[in-house]
């Protein structure tokens, strides 16, 4: 990053600690004003509207708070919630949760203050590397026109043929978003190089708009728009629920490769009990060329009674993949 790009990245994360920290003195989150003291920052951070009434931005500052601190290192984690007020008593106000910090002898108030302090910047620095769950506008969440909030996959094999139910909220990032571009892999016939035949492929939107413009981008891979009913505002989020079935699988695994931020994936896998695979694994965070390979070392998943395996992974990474892989049997 350069300098004036590293200046104006820190002095974001300064302002925002500024806020948090007058945000934290006397009750903290529990604050009855919290939603008037929220500052211009914090509510940027978390999403909030000007129409939004008291209720709605308390839930999303107290909401979009609580996955920050998710994002910490379990060591500050504890330290985090003390400070700003989470689980502690109704009444405790700052100075009172500031000498829970302290344990035996280091109960030293400057040592209490700046482990509270070092808290509060990490918050801070976490709220702009990562999307906001209320379509704020924090670093990565901004590239692009929309991001992914939530999307959950089951994917159910049978034989050599694979069905997919997606469903995917999207949250938009400009005025008047009318489509959404979307794309899946496709496997090229084991008897021929050339592309794959598109009248074989289904692609069903159950709810929440319309496919247009199906087409070829490369020789194996096929993009599709999804297009919901109205135009979607900046801020604005919006479900899709598809259904593809696919004539085969390109590869003997299953990824989200997102292009823009992905919030967080659900991934079921419902597999053939005919032919249950060899061995399973987890994908996380691969680079898309590398997805495929079985040979680097990975979590294992292992199949329930009911033939499936389920994963779930939080703020994938643009140009990564995520989600499951399996050996086939013999």
């Amino acid at each position: 990053m350069g300098g004036l790009a590293q200046e104006a990245a820190d002095a974001k994360i300064n302002a925002l600690s500024a806020e948090l920290k007058l945000l934290r003195k006397g009750l903290g989150i529990q604050a009855k004003n919290l939603p008037a003291i929220a500052g211009e920052r914090l509510r940027e951070v978390c999403g909030v509207h000007d129409e939004d009434n008291a209720g709605t931005v308390r839930g999303k500052v107290v909401d979009t708070l609580r996955r920050l601190i998710e994002k910490l290192p379990g060591a500050q984690r504890e330290t985090a919630r003390i400070v700003l007020g989470f689980g502690t008593g109704a009444n405790e106000r700052y100075t009172q949760r500031l000498e829970l910090l302290g344990s035996g002898a280091d109960r030293n108030v400057r040592t209490m203050q700046r482990r509270a302090d070092d808290v509060i910047y990490l918050i801070a620095e976490a709220a702009y590397s990562a999307p906001s769950p209320f379509g704020g506008v924090s670093a990565i969440s901004q590239d692009g026109p929309w991001h992914t909030s939530d999307l959950a996959v089951n994917l159910t094999l049978t034989g050599g043929a694979a069905e997919v139910f997606e469903t995917r909220t999207v949250v938009s990032h400009v005025a008047g978003l009318a489509d959404v571009e979307h794309a899946i892999s496709l496997a090229r016939p084991a008897s021929t190089t050339s592309p794959p035949d598109l009248s074989g492929l289904g692609i069903d939107v159950v709810a929440g708009g319309e496919v247009h413009s199906v087409r070829l981008v490369s020789s194996t891979r096929v993009a599709f728009t999804l297009r919901p009913p109205q135009p979607l505002d900046a801020g604005d989020q919006h479900a899709f629920f598809f259904r593809i079935r696919l004539a085969e699988l390109p590869a003997p695994f299953y990824c989200c490769t997102p292009e823009f931020p992905c919030e967080s994936f659900e991934l079921n896998v419902r597999f053939d009990r005919r032919d249950p695979p060899q061995r399973v694994w987890r994908i996380d965070g691969d680079f898309s060329k590398d997805a495929e390979d079985p040979m680097p070392a990975r979590k294992p998943l292992f199949l329930d009674n009911a033939g499936e395996v389920h994963t779930g992974f939080r703020d994938l990474r643009p140009a990564r993949s995520y989600g499951v892989g399996w050996q086939p049997s013999p």
